[in-house]
């Protein structure tokens, strides 16, 4: 599969639209209210209900033309009058349900004149009223083959090694699916412009891949729609909308908003722009990464196409576990560039260590500077000169950059691609330095750590002319779109690769080590080197787990979409639901160690200064907590009176929230879980500084215990002497723990023996005299 290089979300060949663009108001689309059109599409009708009697309060003026009922007696007779028996029993059934939405489609028989006509019953609740869609049912022989299709796609998914690749599967997939004559998958950049970034579609349409389209395309109140509802459907672009008699919500005393409604009216702006397309048939999928919408899967037929409700739903399955896989694959690239950086500060402690001073040190290691942050050249300006390596303007211009950016930025990290739009003088050297990464190494200070990345010259395909996105139409101030989606290209100068936010923060982690060598802090920086020795093969395992067991969740989906292929039978409902809660329960396992993982990595980099703290206090907080869980499982905790030790509150708040959740976790089933806590003062070992004693505290309790070769191993990232299906948990908790403690000067130990319960012990500083001055 050929691979293409795409911009990053900050796309640098984002549109700006000019003053002349900006004059004709390109807010009038945003204000457009597309959510309460009051009509809808009319190859289904709408009813809106009063619950509970589930009185009629609209309905859509096509009732007539699907069922033979007027309009005006639909809403003066009660539902069930026009409804059968059983199908007003089940879709009463299925309103008991608090999550409506998860009883979609209900089959639903409306009487006629002659015989019952069946629908796919569609429910969601919306400003107090249930919204009951009705749509024609779609053939159920295709049921098997599509959901085959849905778990081959997942297969593949789970083989992709790139964004792109997943991108390109899932377009095939969902095409296969759906027969629609293209599928393209479009990716927002941070302005809300897009790029076609994969594409599937017959030999006869023109290929959009690679296009770009301005923000305009897809104005503002369309993608909160579009993030709030994940799928749209057009099946007939020339249709006529039928209208809601009466747009009116009894209960808010506005118009009826179809924000969730399959069957909504879509803007007449999007018809038009449909058909400047060509488009007669139209369908699109949201791809939504944590609350915020990453791209689409837009489909795009040149004659009329219904989906149906079934096809509808393997589609978003699709789309859904496309998201986490380009989540799983996102991470994976940051944990690796993590790794780098952890190599890159080991290099410089070395050069470091070996009394080089620091810009000699630098330029040791001026490759990978540069390689980390794929940049092309490097300077340090300040303390005793400038240090430069790779393609950099000249000194002179250097020290004036500097000090323009400690008077226009004068703290924290300075990033841009396009240096010149905002730093005339830097016009001169653009092709060597259009993108620039600053980091202060002080507040306002011209002492800077700078990477540069040269201009990258682009010609880029616009679907049509980015500065006419639109045009003044026959209404007066409403907009119209354009009339030709024809390849239009721009060359794009003075613009870099945007700078990612992981680079970012590695440029910021070296400039925090480039500071303590500054600092003269030696027994700092030994100290780190043995900890960035340790971290970077924890972070090598990082790295293995975002390749392999993040990806594990996605194999039970697959397992679970396998399952579904008898969707459409009835008796299938409750396995169906058991499906289903399958699939979001490997959902929160992946969240929950992403989630671990960011965790683990905080312990270090946020850590507050230490300051003398009530340990009694912290437990008292600690047990609050937990209390529900204490009181659940009947346990007893019992405590000496701790000591006022030197710590990070926060930190050793966790460290006992997890050594005693660990203990409630691993009870023995036969008997209350009892937990003990004590502490003494360690007589033996004091901190670094060799100032304090030190007080060991121990954690016992007589749960399950484990064997006492594991006592070292248990405390490393990832290991489990437990399945994941015996305990919750992802292996990281203890791991957690230890480097609280370590960041802390301490030591922590484990003793147990299986059946005879565990034993955890770790030692911190007790508070000195001197300390109440320094925190005072």
């Amino acid at each position: 599969m050929n691979e293409r290089r795409t911009p990053a979300a900050s796309d640098p060949t984002a549109f700006i639209p000019g003053d002349d663009v900006l004059a004709a108001d390109l807010t009038e689309c945003d204000r457009e209210p597309i959510h309460i059109p009051g009509s809808i599409q009319p190859h289904g009708m709408l009813i809106a209900l009063a619950e509970p009697e589930l009185r009629p309060v609209s309905v859509s003026a096509n009732i007539q033309a699907m069922i033979g009922i007027p309009p005006e007696t639909a809403l003066a007779e009660p539902l069930s009058a026009y409804m059968t028996a059983e199908s007003f029993a089940l879709l009463r059934a299925a309103l008991s349900d608090d999550d409506v939405a998860s009883t979609n489609p209900i089959r639903l028989e409306f009487l006629t004149k002659s015989a019952p006509i069946a629908f796919n019953g569609i429910l969601h609740r919306h400003d107090g009223l249930c919204i009951l869609e009705l749509e024609p049912r779609g053939a159920t022989e295709s049921s098997s083959e599509f959901f085959r299709s849905v778990r081959a796609a997942i297969r593949r998914l789970q083989k992709a090694s790139s964004v792109l690749m997943a991108c390109d599967i899932a377009a095939r997939e969902v095409r296969r699916i759906t027969g629609f004559d293209r599928i393209k998958i479009y990716r927002f950049a941070a302005d809300w412009s897009g790029q076609v970034i994969a594409e599937d579609r017959v030999d006869s349409i023109p290929s959009l891949l690679d296009f770009h389209f301005p923000a305009s395309d897809i104005p503002a109140q369309s993608r909160a729609l579009y993030t709030s509802n994940t799928i749209r459907i057009i099946p007939d672009v020339a249709y006529r909308p039928s209208p809601l008699l009466p747009d009116r919500n009894p209960v808010t005393g506005g118009p009826i908003d179809l924000s969730y409604a399959v069957l909504r009216s879509v803007s007449p702006v999007h018809v038009e722009y449909m058909v400047n397309m060509a488009v007669y048939g139209a369908m699109s999928v949201s791809i939504v990464r944590e609350g915020r919408l990453w791209g689409m899967i837009s489909c795009h037929n040149t004659l009329p196409r219904f989906v149906p409700f079934e096809i509808r739903q393997a589609c978003e399955l699709i789309a859904q576990v496309l998201t986490w896989q380009i989540s799983v694959l996102e991470e994976a690239e940051i944990v690796q560039h993590s790794v780098q950086v952890r190599a890159i500060q080991n290099k410089l402690l070395h050069q470091f260590g070996d009394e080089q001073n620091l810009h000699e040190g630098l330029t040791r290691i001026g490759d990978e500077m540069l390689a980390l942050m794929s940049a092309f050249g490097f300077a340090l300006c300040g303390f005793d000169g400038i240090t430069s390596f790779g393609r950099t303007p000249s000194p002179a211009q250097l020290q004036d950059l500097a000090n323009w950016i400690a008077r226009n930025q004068p703290s924290g990290a300075f990033e841009t691609d396009r240096l010149s739009t905002l730093y005339a003088d830097a016009s001169s050297y653009r092709e060597i330095a259009s993108g620039v990464l600053a980091i202060p190494l002080g507040r306002a200070s011209t002492s800077l750590l700078l990477w540069f990345r040269p201009e990258v010259a682009q010609t880029v395909t616009w679907g049509g002319d980015p500065h006419k996105p639109v045009q003044i139409g026959p209404r007066g101030r409403r907009l119209q779109t354009r009339a030709s989606f024809d390849a239009w290209r721009e060359e794009v100068r003075g613009r870099a690769i945007p700078w990612r936010s992981h680079e970012i923060a590695a440029a910021i982690e070296i400039r925090d080590l480039v500071v303590d060598v500054i600092l003269g802090k030696a027994e700092q920086l030994e100290r780190a080197n043995r900890e960035l020795s340790r971290s970077n093969d924890e972070l090598e395992s990082f790295a293995y787990v975002a390749a392999h067991d993040l990806k594990e969740p996605l194999r039970h989906i697959e397992a679970f979409a396998g399952l579904l292929s008898d969707l459409l039978a009835p008796e299938a409902k409750t396995r169906l639901n058991v499906m289903v809660n399958g699939i979001e329960a490997s959902s929160r396992r992946l969240r929950a160690l992403i989630n671990d993982l960011a965790e683990y990595s905080r312990v270090g980099r946020q850590a507050r200064p230490l300051a003398p703290i009530s340990l009694n206090e912290v437990l008292s907080e600690v047990l609050a907590d937990l209390k529900p869980n204490l009181q659940d499982t009947r346990a007893a905790v019992s405590a000496d009176d701790l000591p006022v030790v030197l710590c990070d509150a926060s930190q050793i708040r966790q460290l006992l929230q997890n050594l005693i959740s660990n203990a409630l976790k691993y009870r023995d089933a036969f008997r209350p879980p009892q937990i003990e806590i004590s502490s003494a003062v360690d007589t033996e070992t004091k901190d670094s500084h060799d100032r304090h004693p030190r007080v060991r505290v121990t954690i016992s309790d007589n749960g399950i215990g484990f064997d006492p070769k594991y006592a070292e191993q248990i405390f490393e990232p990832f290991q489990r002497l437990h399945g994941p299906d015996e305990y919750e948990g992802t292996g990281i908790g203890l791991a957690i723990c230890r480097k609280i403690v370590s960041r802390h000067g301490g030591s922590i130990t484990a003793t147990s023996k299986p059946g005879s319960g565990s034993a955890f012990s770790f030692t911190l500083s007790l508070r000195g005299a001197d300390d109440v001055e320094q925190t005072s």
